[in-house]
């Protein structure tokens, strides 16, 4: 197998669960060397499941100081930062109605979804520029592009991270930094379970909304990551690619 990241400094945020931990294990097959982040405290599991040039560090994306010290640790631990991927990530939980969700969850929806990349972003372009380049992935989410009844909200917060996302882009397109988006349909995590468990009928009507007629796989979701992190997409920069089984097509 070509090892497409072998040797880059990868920084992942939500890397204790779900698509952040698919990632993480996909990436580090590849070659990275990660510093896996999480608010959980789950990163701590997925560094001992992967081993060698794999290290935890319990961040919170919305606090400037937590950023800081996850994005300098991968410089003191492995001497650059190559690559970021901003996956942590919240969903409004239980969907409401736009007009009775109360105020705090809008502020917690752009809070996590869109100001914890903002502020990653904000620390990591020196270092990129600093070193001549590097790469940014952020997973916002079909609800960036399409409209979700009861999650506008959050549908709110990942669309202003796909505009933030395209304007870096073109800020830095001649700085040798790319940026792109990776746009998940609905995917078997935990945190989607949650917000289903225990009713069936919630599971098929998601699945009839899907072309595929089926939820996606964390590990899918980790294909296209590595594809937009990787010189595999050396040429693309400000695009936002689905992966959602055909649910944004028509």
């Amino acid at each position: 197998m070509d090892k497409q990241l072998e040797g880059k400094t990868v920084v992942l945020t939500g890397a204790g669960s779900g698509m952040g931990l698919a990632t993480a294990r996909l990436f580090h097959a590849h070659g990275a060397n990660l510093v896996l982040a999480d608010i959980s405290g789950a990163q701590e599991d997925t560094a001992k499941e992967l081993g060698d040039c794999a290290v935890p560090i319990q961040a919170d994306v919305t606090r400037n100081e937590d950023v800081k010290a996850m994005l300098d640790l991968a410089l003191s631990e492995f001497g650059e930062l190559d690559v970021l991927c901003n996956i942590a990530g919240a969903v409004t939980h239980p969907m409401a109605m736009f007009h009775e969700s109360p105020d705090d969850d809008f502020d917690f929806m752009v809070n996590v979804n869109l100001r914890g990349p903002y502020l990653t972003m904000r620390h990591a372009i020196p270092k990129f520029l600093a070193r001549g380049g590097g790469v940014i992935v952020n997973v916002a989410s079909t609800a960036a592009v399409i409209g979700v009844p009861q999650l506008a909200n959050y549908a709110a917060a990942k669309s202003g991270l796909l505009g933030l996302t395209k304007s870096i882009a073109l800020e830095y397109a001649d700085q040798n930094i790319r940026a792109n988006t990776l746009l998940p349909g609905p995917i078997k995590t935990p945190m989607a379970e949650k917000g289903i468990a225990g009713n069936p009928a919630a599971y098929e009507y998601i699945e009839s909304l899907v072309p595929m007629r089926r939820m996606g796989q964390a590990n899918e979701i980790a294909n296209g990551m590595l594809f937009l992190a990787s010189d595999m997409s050396s040429y693309i920069t400000g695009m936002a690619l689905p992966v959602e089984g055909g649910q944004t097509a028509g």
